[in-house]
């Protein structure tokens, strides 16, 4: 008989993977909270708020904040970090200054980048070290990558408990600490409620002033709620991009990967790149040739009879955009997609006459502009135009050295000039300078009139200018009579900044205002 195994042996299956749960140190899960509690804040003071000092000390809080953390969790910043760090800290001081609309929000979205930049180069995850060739690469990482491969990390490291060293003592104080940061959390919207419906017993509402020195404002749920809401993305974003960092998140996006996509995405040949430029340069040299009679007389200060100087101000400068734009692009794609064989003269031909196109039309364009200037004025649209066509022509030079030479760094001279142009225009006091240039304008005896639209553009900016025309005899009547109802309904209905929504410029609208003497009435 023979001897047959009972069974036959079955192969071990394998254990489950179960992947390990993200955890979360207790300085992790303390940035979550902060930059939660910022997030609402910058909600409130950049969408809600008027412009003011508590903007800039809203962008120094949150460069501390950010600083404490990278120093508990012996994060050493790099130069790069720290001029990214130091120049958000310095154009924030532009909301204290000099809160103009526009430059407002450009200012806003420089600090806004800046800081995104700031954390990008602290972790030292960026693509290369310095801005160069890859800087289009580090951009779309730091901007979209980084933040949004992380971007739920938020709700986790706020709601599990922390993990913050070995020992049972150390776990049972971290729980304990996020529990209190949860339980104070939930707490904020029941505590605000009640505050809110007792502070109807005029005795408690004192006695709440007292304590908090300021009058409390009333309490909307609704105003409320949809301030967290907004917030919640902003804090996700920023809470992302610090844990990408920290995990190393995107790895892969790194210099030889984006070279390799570099190289593999140059497949134009150089017979492509100059059937795709000449039709477009041969347009340019055609428009040169058909309007070289009215380019001529910008540079000559003549104007042609057929236009005024508001048409053929604004047609230079809508050319100027057209051709920046498409300039701007073709050159990028050149770059990108054409192959690099030889001493690659074709794409580097056609960008630099793309260049030398963008230069002529912006010189024009310029030209145009200060005609048009001399005959009526400045006002902020125009030098935010004239700012612009100089910051533009920069850059495009600096392209044509590039050409030139490889030796020329584009990207960060680029980087550098684009920086420095907005620091003058962010710092000069733009509003005040047109407003200071027109009123010496009207008192030297120019035939102008500044009407209400004018004074009221400017606001706070030209309140001293129209204090000083509405008693100049130098002035012509009506702008007397312009400036001195602009003052009126300025005093009446313009809310004095105080507290956290003070700036230089409106202290000095009120200086001025205590100056003001006393005018009649005209008839």
């Amino acid at each position: 008989m023979n001897d047959m195994p009972l069974s036959a042996p079955q192969a071990a299956l394998p254990a489950p993977v179960i992947p390990a749960r993200r955890r979360y140190t207790l300085a992790q899960k303390l940035l979550a909270a902060a930059v939660l509690l910022l997030s609402y804040f910058y909600i409130r003071m950049f969408f809600f708020s008027p412009a003011g000092i508590g903007r800039t000390l809203f962008v120094f809080l949150l460069l501390a904040v950010s600083a404490a953390y990278m120093a508990h969790a012996k994060i050493r910043p790099n130069a790069a970090s720290i001029a990214a760090g130091a120049l958000t800290g310095l154009f924030s001081l532009v909301f204290a200054l000099v809160p103009s609309g526009m430059l407002t929000f450009f200012t806003a979205a420089f600090c806004q980048f800046g800081y995104t930049y700031f954390v990008y180069k602290s972790m030292d995850v960026q693509v290369e070290p310095r801005p160069g060739r890859f800087f289009d690469f580090d951009l779309l990482k730091a901007v979209f990558a980084m933040p949004f491969a992380s971007f739920g990390a938020l709700f986790p490291a706020l709601f599990t408990v922390p993990l913050n060293g070995k020992a049972l003592g150390e776990k049972k104080a971290a729980r304990t600490v996020g529990l209190v940061l949860l339980g104070l959390l939930l707490s904020v919207f029941p505590t605000a409620i009640a505050v809110s419906l007792l502070s109807f017993d005029a005795g408690f509402r004192a006695m709440l002033d007292g304590i908090f020195a300021f009058e409390l404002p009333q309490f909307s749920f609704f105003e409320q709620a949809v301030y967290i809401v907004l917030a919640l993305p902003v804090a996700m974003y920023i809470f992302g991009l610090w844990i990408s960092g920290s995990r190393g998140a995107c790895a892969g996006m790194r210099a030889e990967s984006c070279a390799r996509f570099r190289t593999a995405a140059h497949i134009l040949p150089r017979t492509a790149v100059v059937a795709a430029c000449v039709p477009v340069l041969l347009v340019y040299l055609l428009f040169f040739i058909a309007q070289l009679p009215y380019f001529t007389s910008a540079f000559s200060g003549v104007l042609p009879a057929q236009f005024t100087h508001a048409e053929y101000a604004r047609q230079g400068f809508f050319e100027l955009c057209a051709v920046l734009v498409l300039n701007g692009g073709l050159a990028y794609l050149l770059a990108l997609f054409a192959k690099r064989a030889g001493k690659n003269t074709a794409p580097r031909v056609c960008i630099a006459l793309l260049s030398a196109a963008s230069l002529i039309l912006t010189a024009t364009a310029v030209s145009k502009m200060l005609l048009y200037v001399d005959a009526f004025g400045l006002t902020l649209s125009r030098v935010y135009t004239l700012w612009f066509m100089l910051a533009a022509a920069l850059v495009f030079l600096l392209l044509l050295a590039r050409v030139i030479s490889r030796r020329v760094p584009f990207v960060p001279l680029a980087l550098a000039v684009c920086t420095v142009m907005f620091g003058v225009l962010a710092f000069s006091d733009a509003p005040s300078f047109v407003s200071r240039c027109n009123a010496d304008r009207v008192c030297t005896g120019a035939d102008w009139t500044l009407d209400r639209g004018y004074f009221e553009q400017l606001g706070a900016s030209a309140v001293p200018d129209a204090v000083r025309l509405e008693s100049d005899p130098a002035a012509d009547r009506v702008t007397r009579s312009n400036a001195r109802r602009f003052l009126d309904d300025y005093t009446l209905y313009h809310e004095d900044g105080s507290g956290l929504s003070f700036n230089l410029t409106e202290h000095r609208a009120r200086q001025a205002l205590r100056n003001r003497v006393p005018q009649g009435t005209d008839i």
